[in-house]
């Protein structure tokens, strides 16, 4: 449901490169949870998933290739 608003918001402001992809079992932190509420937020040890920094890396290191 986040995904429209935010291609909107990012064709609207007139950028050209973005992807928007859904991580399944992240929270907004980026983090592995298992419900995604901000009170789970405190209990994770995890500081950032290794799965979307792997896509953001992916995503970077294609844009340095084009």
């Amino acid at each position: 449901m986040n995904h429209p608003p935010i291609k909107h918001a990012l064709e609207e402001a007139e950028n050209k490169e973005f992807t928007i992809i859904e991580l399944p079992g992240l929270n907004h932190m980026f983090q592995e949870s298992e419900t995604g509420i901000m009170t789970e937020y405190a209990e994770i040890e995890q500081t950032f998933s290794p799965i979307a920094l792997n896509e953001i890396a992916k995503w970077v290191k294609n844009q340095v290739e084009e």
